[in-house]
């Protein structure tokens, strides 16, 4: 097949979602297919001051020449990669499929021509955060055949639109994220835990979480990572790890007992996953996305978005018994091993597959 994602800007810092469109890409190529990804990126690089066409063109240069963007992610040769200025059918190869891969592209993508392929949109968090809830709504009725990555985001798109949702739920790259350290070996009072500036990633009631901790468990260590610095000076026992690797943040969740997420509401929550797989216990709100792979008392440890005291019971719960620290983070990483790249590609690739043969046949009558 030749396959396109529609791509709304070129991600310079780490971002899970752009992660799971790149990654996709990459798999989709090593299959044996065509793939282009088209970076609409005319408010990249805002903070030069140039004009428009002069930052587009640097762009081009830096991901399509020489692919020294995206930084943190590498393209396989294969895969086409093309930066424009806007969304013109022009800028767009023909093809058998075009997919969507935000809120901001599903209209433009709706409006491409038949030449550019049958019509898809990934979705993987109700994008509310970009424009007004009633918009991110009428973005799921365009006609485009909706790809989610979580059964709560299905629920939603069908619930907005007559459409039928396909839900591939995100995979882990489980080469990179596996256990390393036996989780019976990490050191006690250990907790990873992601710095997001964004409010629903709920930092401050994890910090709240974490003070409580600390006031009973006085030699806790927490181990900050992100994309961005904080603005913040972290408190002595806090390390912060800034855009680590794929293999660094791998170690980085290895040498922790406890992963800390609390979210607000989220697509999935990639993070988590992750840490899940390398053997971390995860102690989380019980946001939506969660549930993706995440139970309570089974393999997780889940509480009420926005109680702070709750994660923090959570925290000394399982510190003060390591034997369900263990049970719970064997059993997290056990579940994770379902979450195969492998399996998510052929599903995708099927939906695809299906849905384009099923539009060429309308097509010919």
């Amino acid at each position: 097949m030749k396959i396109t994602f529609c791509v709304h800007g070129c991600a310079i810092k780490p971002i899970g979602g752009h992660k799971i469109i790149y990654e996709y890409a990459n798999r989709l190529a090593e299959a044996g297919h065509t793939v282009h990804v088209v970076f609409v990126s005319y408010d990249n690089l805002y903070q030069l001051p140039l004009p428009v066409g002069i930052r587009v063109g640097l762009l081009r240069i830096l991901t399509d020449k020489t692919r020294i963007l995206p930084g943190w992610f590498q393209f396989n040769p294969q895969v086409n990669i093309r930066t424009v200025r806007d969304y013109q059918s022009s800028n767009f190869p023909d093809a058998d499929a075009v997919i969507a891969t935000a809120a901001e592209t599903a209209n433009p993508v709706a409006q491409l021509p038949e030449r550019c392929g049958s019509k898809f949109y990934l979705i993987q968090d109700y994008e509310t955060w970009t424009m007004e809830a009633e918009k991110v709504d009428d973005t799921f009725c365009l006609g485009l055949t909706p790809i989610v990555v979580s059964n709560w985001l299905a629920e939603l798109v069908e619930k907005k639109s007559s459409a039928k949702a396909f839900i591939v739920s995100n995979p882990i790259n489980l080469d990179v994220f596996h256990v390393s350290r036996p989780i019976e070996q990490r050191m006690d009072h250990t907790i990873g835990l992601l710095w997001h500036a964004d409010p629903k990633k709920g930092l401050k009631t994890a910090f709240g979480a974490l003070e409580i901790a600390h006031q009973q468990f006085p030699d806790l260590r927490v181990k900050v990572f992100g994309a961005t610095k904080p603005n913040q000076t972290l408190p002595r026992w806090m390390e912060f790890v800034f855009r680590p690797a794929p293999d660094a943040l791998q170690k980085l969740y290895n040498s922790c007992s406890i992963y800390l997420c609390a979210t607000e509401y989220e697509g999935f929550g990639l993070t988590g996953a992750e840490s899940m797989a390398c053997g971390c216990l995860l102690v989380s709100t019980n946001y939506l996305g969660v549930h993706e792979y995440a139970k309570d008392r089974s393999n997780a440890l889940l509480s009420n978005v926005g109680d702070a005291q709750a994660l923090a019971n959570h925290i000394k719960e399982a510190f003060q018994n390591p034997a369900l620290r263990i049970q719970l983070a064997s059993q997290g990483a056990k579940d994770l091993q379902k979450r195969r790249w492998t399996i998510a590609v052929q599903k995708f690739e099927r939906i695809l597959q299906e849905t384009t043969e099923q539009f060429k046949g309308e097509m010919v009558l």
